[in-house]
Parts: structure tokens; C-alpha cells; sequence
């Protein structure tokens, strides 16, 4: 009996044993898996602070293009109708037409002026002629003068005669002759032409007759020259 219970003794020592072996191996091997944890962060740490110091690829932009240049177009004479097509047909902007009080007014300057290189899409600012106002007798002066020098030759005299025989005022026909645009030259041509073609003159005989329509000596001159006087 003495005997079988320190077999059990022995027995059961030993477990212990195992026991307390095991528990240690356990521990020490957590402790190992402590220790490589701590060890993975700085590990991992190191390489994103060498990544970050080393940062991401530049990537180049590409380069901006110079902006295309263009010529302010010619545009004094014209109507601000006909300026505005051509200022926007160049790439270039303007006012536009219905800003104009008269969309056929005539345009003075340019700012910038003609022949300048600006950029394209550059605003053009037109100065315009103010449309003047006239009466409606000066209005049918001008027209029914214009239409007589569309007809014949005419002196300024002889023009201004004509249209008060029409019933006009002597200042609202002088008024229509100065304002019809006529060169008076170009008329003394043309008169000294309409007379050779009726009859034969000599070249006194034309002289007096453009004389007597009023022709100043000049205007004579050079339309006797014309003719070949």
C-alpha cells in the first residue's frame, strides 16, 4: 500500500512537471510573438518614412501656347455695319450694330487703330459720325438735286437756279446743291461733252457756252481739256 501511493506521487510530480514546463514555453513564446510584433511596426514605419521622403514621380505639364495675333482690318469709311462684319470675320470683337443709333452711321477711328497686331478676341471700340439732322425741305433738296446731276451736267449756279425754279428756297437750294456730293468739274466734263455731241463748237464758242452755264473759269478749263480743247 505504501508502496503504490508514491508511485502516485511520482506520477503526479512529473504532470506537474509537464505542466509548469509547458506553461512556461508558453509564456516564453508569447513573449517572442510580443517582441516581433513591436519589431514588425518599426520595421514598417522605417520604409513608409523612406517612401514618403522620397515622394511621388513629377509629372511635367504641357507647355501653354502663345496666343495667335491678328491685324486690326481697315475699317474707317465704313458703315458700323459693314465695320462689324469685318472686325468678327478677323476674330475680333466690337459693339454691337443695335448699340448705334444709326447702324449705317460712318465710322471715324478705331481704337486700336488699323495695321495693330492684338490678340485674337480683342475688343475693337468704333468712333462713329453723328447722323446730322436735317429738315425735310433741305432732305427733298439734296434728293431732287442729286437726281438732276444723275440727268445732265450741271454748275453749281445753274443747279441752285434749277431748283428754286422748282419752288425750294434760294438757302434750301443752295443748301441741296452743297449737299448732293457733286464734283463740279466732273460737270463741266460732262456739259462740254453734251454739247459737242449736239453740235460743232469751236473752242472759244464751248468756253462762252459753259460760261454762261455758270462753269467758274476753272471748271471750264478742265472741262475744255477733257474734250480735248
Amino acid at each position: 500500500m505504501s508502496r503504490k501511493k508514491k508511485g502516485w506521487i511520482i506520477a503526479g510530480s512529473a504532470l506537474a512537471a509537464l505542466v509548469v514546463f509547458g506553461s512556461i514555453g508558453s509564456a516564453m513564446g508569447n513573449r517572442d510573438r510580443d517582441s516581433d510584433d513591436r519589431l514588425a511596426p518599426a520595421a514598417s514605419s522605417t520604409a513608409i518614412e523612406a517612401a514618403s521622403d522620397d515622394g511621388p514621380a513629377e509629372t511635367e505639364s504641357p507647355p501653354t501656347p502663345e496666343p495667335e495675333l491678328v491685324e486690326v482690318p481697315a475699317v474707317v469709311g465704313m458703315t458700323a455695319t459693314e465695320a462689324w462684319l469685318a472686325l468678327t470675320a478677323a476674330g475680333l470683337s466690337t459693339q454691337e450694330v443695335s448699340s448705334f443709333e444709326d447702324p449705317m452711321a460712318i465710322v471715324e477711328s478705331t481704337s486700336p487703330s488699323a495695321g495693330e497686331q492684338v490678340t485674337e478676341g480683342t475688343s475693337v471700340t468704333l468712333t462713329v459720325a453723328v447722323a446730322p439732322q436735317f429738315t425735310l425741305a433741305q432732305q427733298n433738296a439734296i434728293r431732287q438735286a442729286q437726281s438732276y446731276l444723275d440727268y445732265a451736267g450741271f454748275s453749281r449756279e445753274s443747279l441752285i437756279g434749277q431748283l428754286e425754279y422748282e419752288g425750294y428756297s434760294t438757302e434750301e437750294a443752295t443748301f441741296g446743291a452743297d449737299n448732293a456730293g457733286a464734283d463740279w468739274n466732273a460737270e463741266a466734263a460732262e456739259s462740254a461733252e453734251a454739247y459737242l455731241d449736239y453740235t460743232s463748237f469751236s473752242r472759244q464758242g464751248l468756253y462762252d457756252q459753259l460760261a454762261y452755264e455758270g462753269f467758274t473759269p476753272e471748271q471750264i478749263e478742265f472741262g475744255l481739256a477733257h474734250v480735248g480743247y
